[in-house]
């Protein structure tokens, strides 16, 4: 797997209402240092009396095949370049709107507040708020401009001001400074994996091979799939999201082109099959996107200046 092979995209629906967010768009990647291309641009209008404004965004891994990027998380380090400021946290799953989310764990990140000498358990961060969630356990990103970074889990946060004093379970590894780094609180999201599961035969003599079904990383949905026999040898296929695919026949191989994405939804190998099939018998599998969703939250204060290259930065790491 080399970095390239992470990227992130769009949610399908992109709205200031309640059925923002939703599945992946996988056509709608989000390319660094493009300008509005998950966030719109801010108005005068908008700058003068407040707004709150709310993205889905996914990661996902597109290695070919289906190697697995374990303990993905993403990670606010460089907070807004203008006034208002950006927050971060996980998704529940591919579904959730933005009329579903709670009002807790919000988090993110900011410029170190002091300098870290090596083998410092604890460090200073400048938020942008005193509100930002800073839980124990949660993993700390602490990263430098010149390209040192490390990570640790959080033992607990004391707060004055806007500065939070950021207890560390283990010591940091060299010098770090203020001025060149940032720390964010990681939203940890596991494994990048695309997977077939809860595999389902209804049928009184039809046997079908779990394991048969290929997936892969490219290709694989967040899907609920019914495969519908019409004959004792023929069958049609349909998606809960991507709606009807090609029919197909127990006699051949199946492969379901994902054309979004270039790559098969899933596939069949004829050999997966076995038994005897009926009209009306069915076959019902998952499968799962190599990819997790996040929430990001701007705030805009009223009275906000404007801010032409306002930017915010996201860091990500996998094992």
């Amino acid at each position: 797997m080399q970095t390239g092979d992470i990227k992130f995209y769009r949610s399908k629906t992109v709205t200031d209402t309640a059925e923002n967010g939703g599945h992946m768009d996988i056509s709608r990647e989000v390319v660094s240092g493009v300008k509005f291309n998950l966030f719109p641009r801010v108005t005068a209008f908008e700058r003068t009396n407040g707004k709150t404004r709310l993205r889905k965004a996914y990661i996902a891994n597109r290695a070919a095949g289906a190697e697995p990027a374990f303990d993905a998380a993403v990670a606010l380090t460089v907070p807004s370049a203008g006034g208002d400021r950006f927050y971060i946290k996980a998704a529940l799953n591919h579904a959730e709107t933005e009329g579903e989310l709670t009002a807790e764990g919000w988090t993110g990140g900011g410029r170190l507040y002091a300098d870290i000498t090596a083998g410092d358990a604890s460090v200073q961060v400048l938020f942008e708020h005193s509100d930002y969630a800073v839980p124990a356990g949660a993993l700390l990103m602490v990263k430098a401009d010149s390209g040192g970074m490390f990570t640790a889990r959080i033992t607990g946060a004391d707060w004055t001001g806007n500065v939070a004093l950021i207890g560390l379970a283990s010591q940091a590894p060299d010098n770090f400074a203020a001025s060149e780094t940032y720390a964010g609180v990681c939203v940890e999201l596991g494994n990048l994996e695309a997977k077939a599961e809860n595999v389902s035969a209804v049928s009184s003599g039809g046997t079908f091979s779990a394991d048969g079904i290929i997936v892969s990383n490219r290709g694989a949905a967040e899907d609920e799939w019914t495969v519908t026999f019409v004959s004792s040898s023929a069958f049609s296929v349909s998606g809960a999201q991507a709606g009807s695919l090609p029919s197909g026949s127990i006699t051949a191989n199946y492969q379901a082109m994902n054309t979004a994405a270039g790559d098969f939804y899933f596939a069949v190998p004829h050999q997966s099959w076995g038994g005897s099939w009926q009209a009306g018998d069915r076959l019902t599998f998952s499968t799962r996107a190599a990819a997790k969703g996040f929430w990001l939250k701007e705030i805009v204060p009223a009275e906000t200046e404007r801010e032409a290259d306002n930017f915010i930065r996201l860091d990500w790491i996998t094992d």
